[in-house]
């Protein structure tokens, strides 16, 4: 007996899921209308949550897998090839010696401009 192909397995899942839902919060007794509105809701928090954690994994993980690494590797010389994926100076800072200020350099030198 052959496997079904991906497709609909992952159809069949879906409605496992689909079904495993109304069970367990009484969708299956709701009015045509009742199930729409839940139905409506749960995919648009399902959508917003779902957003909102690739937003966080685009902004968080990085650093995240920047300190694993030197926390594994100590000062990250002794971890191998990793830390060496991921650059430890400030990507800003590193173009000031191409001429360009960051804003902290302006400040910094503004504030040691002014005479008394």
């Amino acid at each position: 007996m052959s496997s079904p192909p991906a497709i609909e397995a992952l159809a069949r899942w879906v409605h496992l899921k689909k079904y495993r839902i109304e069970v367990t919060y009484g969708v299956y007794v709701f009015t045509p209308v009742e199930k729409a509105a839940f139905w409506t809701l749960f995919c648009s928090l399902f959508t917003v949550i779902s957003f909102a954690a690739a937003i966080f994994a685009q902004r968080n993980v990085l650093p995240l897998i920047r300190f694993a690494s030197e926390y594994v590797g100590g000062d990250g010389s002794s971890a191998g090839a990793v830390p060496d994926l991921f650059p430890k100076g400030d990507v800003a800072l590193s173009i000031a010696g191409a001429g360009i200020t960051s804003l902290a350099e302006t400040i910094g030198s503004a504030a040691n401009s002014q005479v008394p």
